[in-house]
């Protein structure tokens, strides 16, 4: 098993693909923060945590895109078919082969927002002298678990299917950039929105808040990606019967 993920984990990583993508992720992030950030949203601080969703949501859709293209290229191309072919003689379960994929991706992910949240920070320090950090770690929580796990179990179902459906996806990314509200699947526009219609406290900004609605919309988001990584674990099992 370890040998496995050591294998997975090395394509992901250690490929002119990923450190390529990292690198536009990167360049884009910073190209947010000076051009859009520092101007602050809806009238809030550059710095606040209103801001800071906001600029997640923007990096969101290429992280995702990101990942669902390294999905392609590694997990469901023709080189892989042919891969599968010996690993379906193995030992791991078709289960425990979606779960080292998603682990894969997963790191991918997060070495691309250490990236984008080390930026942030960095502006943050070098422009306004701002260091409390400590409050932005559960919104980030709660705008980048959900959208990954339901992207990339989403992607895996979609893969198993026909590797083109995943270029679909990637798509799909765009255009739910720009839905608004509760469901607002990237965070950008409800973090944008919302502070318009709060009332202004003491410091001269309106009190951060998630909403309820909000909240449950992310946690639709999750099981959604549970049933996706589970309807994935079948037709992976199915596939591999008939090989």
């Amino acid at each position: 098993m370890k040998k496995i993920i050591y294998y997975e984990l090395r394509r992901m990583l250690l490929n002119k693909t990923f450190f390529g993508m990292l690198l536009v992720n990167g360049l884009f992030a910073w190209f947010t923060l000076s051009y859009d950030i520092i101007m602050g949203t809806a009238y809030t601080a550059p710095f606040s945590l209103w801001s800071y969703c906001v600029y997640l949501g923007r990096t969101l859709p290429l992280a995702m895109i990101t990942v669902l293209l390294l999905l392609a290229n590694y997990y469901y191309s023709r080189k892989q078919k042919q891969v599968e072919i010996l690993t379906s003689a193995t030992p791991v379960s078709s289960f425990c082969q979606i779960m080292i994929r998603t682990l894969a991706a997963g790191i991918c992910f997060l070495l691309i927002y250490l990236v984008v949240i080390v930026l942030a920070l960095l502006f943050y320090a070098s422009f306004f002298r701002f260091h409390d950090f400590a409050a932005f770690i559960l919104p980030s929580i709660v705008l980048l678990l959900p959208c990954f796990g339901l992207f990339t179990s989403l992607g895996q179902l979609l893969g198993s299917i026909h590797r083109s459906l995943v270029y679909v996806l990637m798509l799909l990314a765009f255009a739910l950039h720009s839905i608004t509200g509760a469901f607002d699947f990237f965070g950008a526009g409800y973090f944008s929105t919302v502070p318009l219609t709060l009332p202004i406290g003491t410091d001269g900004e309106p009190a951060f808040e998630i909403s309820a609605a909000f909240l449950i919309t992310r946690l639709l988001y999750v099981v959604l990606g549970i049933i996706c990584i589970y309807l994935a674990t079948l037709l992976s099992a199915r596939k591999s019967q008939k090989a």
